[in-house]
């Protein structure tokens, strides 16, 4: 998988070091989110993470063919994700996006809940 810059992707940490965390990511990819993301906190934020916990990340750069990672900037706005259908969404456009893509899912929930009564009778 090809990441871009400012994508959200939930990767499983596998490794804490001094340097810093490093993660798996999906499609077998891996990253690091780098000690100075936590700022003069690293030492007391480092024992908050455990091998194996999921966590929510942003790409913010690429560097000699390695990912570099954020926790701290995740809901960094300036980070576009364009893989984030939503991401060109105005904001005087977001409350009808939203109301149309709630309808939407409802509509689906109900569809698929007539094809499971569907396939038990």
């Amino acid at each position: 998988m090809k990441y871009q810059v400012g994508q959200r992707v939930t990767g499983i940490i596998n490794n804490i070091t001094d340097l810093g965390i490093f993660m798996s990511l999906p499609q077998r990819s891996s990253g690091l989110i780098h000690r100075s993301d936590f700022g003069d906190n690293w030492e007391h934020e480092r024992r908050r993470y455990q091998i194996g916990e999921q966590l929510r990340v942003v790409v913010v750069n690429f560097h000699k063919g390695k990912i570099g990672l954020s926790k701290m900037r995740v809901n960094d706005p300036d980070l576009i994700d364009h893989t984030n259908q939503f991401s060109d969404t105005k904001n005087e456009n977001f409350l009808s996006t939203l109301t149309k893509t709630m309808q939407d899912g409802q509509k689906e929930i109900k569809k698929l809940q007539q094809d499971l009564n569907d396939y038990a009778n």
